[in-house]
């Protein structure tokens, strides 16, 4: 998060849109005051105290009256951030804001030191001038304010962003400092649907593929500092982007993880030195990360059923190891899934949240010809019965407890076939909606939408979505 303030007239609007374009959330310290003035009795009371009862109104403050009351007088004008300020500095000491840009909250030195840098947004007087002049304002208005609002100075550390140019070039500034606020390795603007096996998504702000334990761990910390939201990503089988794509950070665990090694990967080492029990998985194309996640299943095997541990991280560093049985494995779940905020994919840097990284597994020792055996009927079988030429998530909806598989009710509410734009219900297995080509994350929802309330009207069953949307 960035708290943004400046003079009248300077452009810190500009910058607030430009920063918010980038990804980070801005605290916005004139409107911040603005909704102080409306939900806080106290300080609308000291207001009318000081400066009569004309000064407040139905939205909390005349914005008007106190302007021409303050910008035609300094001490006024100091009366009232005296009211104000203190009030503004504890609600914006609650946010936390890792670094700001401020043209007033450095007037206490001891809330500054607490920033990681301080910039200031700061047009020259002409530029001010004519900003202020194409609000509305009178010559004679704009006048006493540039009198009375003169730029303030604050001690050595400050950096200044005179954003009195284009608006490219102010771009380019505001670039240039949130730049210095980025981990090396994030990628910008990155297109999602590149990521996952539905081709569907747009793009996400930042994006970031880490090598080690510690690289993780200082995109987890930056992703707190600055309140940015971040989705961890395995092979993308399983998601459905956003049409908008996402606004915060996309981090994808890779092959130096366990967790980041496909599922087929795995079965077939394993097959190689005579081991299974979870060979009929072959054909998922997920990670182990996120086979565990959902403990991914098929024909009778989970993947939980030959794990021994599994190690994440949290937000804290600290590995976490537990035995399977602590893991809580479930149908499609387990305790990552159910726990806090994962229920919520899309995290802030809750101390909650885990990153699965590492498993052990406890495979059974099967010959190799049964192994092969599996495998190639289970390929076979994925073959005839998926639809596997288009672009799709796999299994879109759980299986309900005690009734026909959600395939079955689905095919049984004749929508094989149903389609909305590209996105339709495949007509080989009824749970799979495949993109055609052009389908949209839009379409897909509404086609499941058309699913479940299908469902619910011919079979009075409520089917819950597999896979995960993002944002959620």
């Amino acid at each position: 998060m960035i708290a943004i303030t400046g003079l009248i007239g300077s452009g810190k609007s500009l910058v607030a849109d430009i920063v918010r374009g980038e990804g980070f959330e801005v605290l916005d310290a004139d409107a911040l005051a603005h909704e102080l003035y409306k939900e806080d009795a106290e300080l609308r009371r000291k207001i009318a105290e000081n400066f009569g009862k004309e000064a407040l109104n139905e939205s909390g403050i005349n914005r008007k009256y106190i302007a021409d009351l303050v910008f035609c007088d300094e001490q006024k004008l100091k009366l009232l951030e005296s009211i104000v300020h203190p009030v503004l500095q504890s609600e914006i000491e609650k946010r936390n804001p890792p670094f700001i840009e401020a043209a007033v909250l450095h007037k206490w030195p001891e809330f500054s030191k607490k920033m990681q840098e301080i910039w200031i947004v700061e047009a020259d007087e002409d530029a001010r001038r004519q900003r202020l002049l194409r609000k509305g304002l009178t010559e004679g208005d704009v006048e006493r304010r540039m009198q009375t609002q003169k730029p303030l100075r604050v001690e050595s550390g400050e950096r200044r962003l005179e954003n009195n140019g284009t608006e490219a070039e102010c771009r380019d500034e505001v670039l240039q400092v949130l730049g210095r606020h980025i981990p090396k390795g994030i990628k910008r603007n990155v297109l999602l649907k590149k990521y996952c096996t539905f081709k569907i998504g747009g793009f996400a702000k930042f994006f970031a593929e880490p090598e080690s334990v510690e690289e993780i761990l200082e995109l987890l910390d930056w992703c707190r500092k600055f309140k940015i939201a971040y989705f961890i990503l395995g092979g993308g089988s399983n998601v459905l982007f956003s049409d908008k794509g996402f606004d915060g950070l996309v981090i994808k665990i890779g092959k130096n993880f366990i967790a980041g090694k496909s599922l087929h990967s795995v079965i077939q080492e394993a097959a190689a030195h005579g081991l299974g029990g979870i060979e009929k998985l072959q054909g998922i194309p997920g990670t182990i990360g996120g086979a565990i996640y959902m403990n991914a299943g098929a024909h009778s095997q989970q993947i939980s059923d030959c794990i021994k541990n599994v190690t994440s991280i949290a937000q804290n560093g600290e590995l976490i190891t537990r035995t399977k049985e602590q893991c809580e494995f479930s149908y499609r779940s387990s305790i990552f899934k159910k726990s806090g905020q994962s229920l919520n994919p899309v995290n802030r840097g809750s101390d909650n949240d885990e990153i699965i990284l590492f498993a052990e597994f406890d495979f059974i020792p099967v010959s190799e010809e049964i192994i092969n055996k599996n495998r190639k009927e289970v390929l076979a079988w994925r073959k005839e019965k998926q639809p596997l030429q288009y672009p799709n998530a796999g299994s879109i909806f759980k299986n309900p407890a005690s009734h026909l598989s959600a395939g079955a009710l689905i095919d049984a509410c004749g929508l094989k076939g149903s389609a909305v734009g590209d996105a339709q219900v495949s007509e080989l297995h009824a749970n799979f909606i495949v993109n055609r080509g052009e389908a949209t994350a839009k379409d897909v929802k509404a086609l499941m939408k058309k699913i479940i309330d299908e469902v619910q009207k011919n079979h009075d069953v409520a089917l819950e979505p597999e896979i995960i949307c993002v944002p959620f």
